[in-house]
């Protein structure tokens, strides 16, 4: 796994955004990430589409990777790790957070997660919240337009760009605002939404090894 990154400050603090689709916070030792959708392929399996469990074993690997190399006291899961109910996959999460018992996974609530604390601690989920205040920032699934610098996640955001010889590329991205910081899907396996474009907001995409700053 190829791993860059691209220092940005929000809220007063230093952020590294890495083209992994995750967010490592210095000050806080903190692994930030959102929507792995974990169980979206053994849910589409279910539903007579045909697609191999390695999605989810390619995203767990890469987070995998991401912890060994930043070593955080905790991952922040921003909402939507899992995509429907308990399935097959949730054993990969179980050995994933067995790996790290020296490392804190905490869950923010997102729409797909629908699991009682009992269950994700089952996984090696420490805590779960439905928002997460830590030092200046909030942690929130969904975007919060108060004013208060936030982290969220939800909305898959993307952006379209256009490439050599006038081909047009959609790329996965983070958006950033004074108070907004909306993270790109974890998982590879997830729309974009290149809808929900603000002039506001500064767009950082993502493109292979690289993570850049982009104009909508």
């Amino acid at each position: 796994m190829k791993l860059s990154e691209h220092l940005i400050s929000f809220a007063g603090q230093d952020l590294l955004l890495t083209n992994q689709r995750a967010v490592y916070w210095p000050q806080e030792h903190a692994l930030v990430l959102s929507d792995l959708h974990l169980g979206k392929a053994a849910h589409f399996r279910k539903n007579g589409i045909p697609l191999p469990t390695t999605v989810s074993e390619q995203d767990l690997f890469r987070l995998q990777n991401l912890v060994l190399h930043y070593t955080p006291q905790q991952v922040i899961i921003v909402g939507d790790l899992m995509h429907a109910g308990a399935n097959t996959e949730v054993a990969l999460l179980r050995d994933l957070t067995t790996q790290f018992p020296n490392t804190r996974f905490i869950l923010i609530k997102g729409n797909h997660d629908r699991h009682s604390l009992q269950q994700l601690q089952g996984w090696g989920i420490f805590a779960f919240f439905d928002e997460l205040q830590l030092s200046p920032i909030r942690f929130s699934h969904h975007p919060r337009h108060n004013g208060h610098p936030t982290i969220s996640g939800h909305i898959h955001p993307g952006i379209r760009i256009q490439m050599p010889h006038k081909r047009y590329a959609r790329l996965p991205c983070y958006v950033v605002t004074k108070d907004q910081l909306i993270l790109p899907a974890f998982s590879l396996f997830t729309g974009l939404d290149t809808r929900s474009i603000s002039d506001n907001a500064v767009y950082y995409a993502i493109y292979g090894d690289r993570v850049f700053e982009v104009s909508p």
